[in-house]
């Protein structure tokens, strides 16, 4: 293979990297977003509660989604949602 060739792809290859469009997004974890969701909620909560609340708190949603999936009951904190949802860190 011709150095000069191998030269020219790699100029090319890395003219087309430096011209990517936006930079990618940071992942929220689910901890966050339940953090978020329910903001300024005062536990024991049932699973339709929790619910009312991450829409009141426009949680995004794939966020309610998940929480529509709970088992009913109360939840005393956001850790046994978490853990509920299988997610143990929050």
């Amino acid at each position: 293979m011709n150095d000069d060739m191998t030269r020219e792809r790699l100029g090319l290859g890395l003219q087309e990297v430096e011209l990517s469009p936006a930079p990618l997004t940071p992942v929220v974890s689910l901890a966050h977003s339940l953090q978020q969701a329910f903001r300024g909620a005062v536990f024991p909560l049932t699973a339709e509660q929790l619910v009312w609340v991450a829409r009141e708190n426009e949680a995004p949603s794939h966020v309610v989604s998940l929480l529509g999936t709970l088992p009913r009951g109360r939840f005393p904190s956001v850790d046994t949602v978490a853990l509920a949802l299988g997610n143990a860190s929050v």
